[in-house]
């Protein structure tokens, strides 16, 4: 059902659930009635209102707001009290899109053909951003959606006895840190200073084993299903799709049951005890991704944002150009699992 709401100065803009006669209601979409709405002041006069909207839905559509260069998206994320937050303890290469604009990235360089399956950002780390928002400068010539979906309901599709395995061993993730096979550990951990990644590996409870020169082996051990701070909702938060082997087997077009060493994996995820993920399982975690994704082209100007806690995101292949700007605000920490 569409609503309309103002700002002080008499900005109207229409609220309405991207999928209409339908109980998904992820994402909101917001829209303004006239060219002239000011988006960051329309936030600003409806901070309750959108913070209470971004709980509920899970993520919101901006979408008509004349948003069209990294500086306009700079200029709207300065509506909110927190910086953008640097991008630590790396999973993937980004970079900034402009150098005089901070912590204002790119979206995952990935090859355009590829698809970067759902997940939630930094959910593997001890520490993410509660808050992340992407801003379409220039859509693609074709495909290159930003699919999401809500993690609660991705924690309800996944059978009772897997999530509360999942619940009781939380997950483990193993990472090859190699220039050559993914991501230099000097990226990952923003230093080439073997003292500083041993302090901040033994501040998080990250065992890392040092196999050469420039290959490193990480470990750690988090939790799956987690509470969101403000709603108290159970959540599916964590990389244990995203970072198992099969999704890299798929990407080669391998089977399941087909070998590849595992010192050619940038990734890999296991029960918190060390147990394996199984095909089965990771099956259906996959089955309870797909069954809530919600995909949609970007226009010009579209900034998605989500609460990371409450709503996955992933990449569609594409073809053109394409430039996403990414900012992750609001620093969670893991503190049960930090010395």
């Amino acid at each position: 059902m569409e609503s309309v709401t103002q700002t002080s100065a008499g900005q109207y803009v229409t609220r309405q659930p991207l999928l209409q006669n339908s109980d998904q209601v992820l994402p909101l979409v917001i829209s303004p009635v006239s060219p002239e709405v000011d988006l960051k002041e329309w936030i600003q006069a409806n901070k309750e209102r959108f913070e209470q909207d971004l709980l509920k839905h899970g993520g919101i559509l901006f979408r008509g707001f004349n948003i069209k260069t990294v500086a306009d998206f700079n200029d709207f994320m300065g509506s909110f009290d927190t910086a953008p937050l640097p991008y630590m303890f790396r999973s993937s290469p980004r970079h900034e899109l402009d150098n005089k604009i901070k912590n204002i990235y790119t979206s995952t360089i990935y090859p355009n053909e590829r698809t970067i399956n759902m997940h939630n950002e930094s959910s593997y780390s001890r520490v993410w951003g509660q808050k992340i928002v992407f801003c379409c400068i220039v859509p693609a010539k074709e495909g290159g959606e930003t699919p999401i979906a809500d993690s609660r309901r991705v924690l309800q599709d996944i059978s009772p006895a897997l999530a509360d395995k999942f619940r009781q061993k939380g997950v483990k993730y193993r990472r090859n840190l190699l220039p050559d096979l993914g991501m230099p550990w000097q990226e990952v951990f923003q230093t080439d200073d073997l003292k500083v990644v041993d302090e901040t590996c033994r501040k998080n409870n990250i065992k890392y084993e040092l196999v050469g020169e420039n290959h490193m082996v990480i470990e750690w051990v988090k939790a799956a299903v987690v509470k969101h701070p403000l709603t108290q909702e159970e959540t599916w938060f964590n990389h244990a799709f995203f970072f198992h082997r099969f999704s890299r087997y798929e990407e080669l077009e391998l089977d399941h049951d087909d070998f590849f060493p595992s010192e050619y994996l940038t990734s890999e995820t296991f029960f918190g005890d060390g147990t394996e993920i199984t095909s089965a399982e990771y099956n259906e975690i996959k089955a309870a991704y797909q069954k809530n994704m919600i995909a949609f082209p970007y226009q010009q100007g579209d900034i998605i944002f989500l609460d990371n806690m409450l709503a996955a995101h992933g990449r569609n292949p594409y073809k053109g150009d394409r430039t996403i700007a990414t900012a992750i605000i609001e620093a969670v920490y893991d503190t049960e699992n930090i010395a």
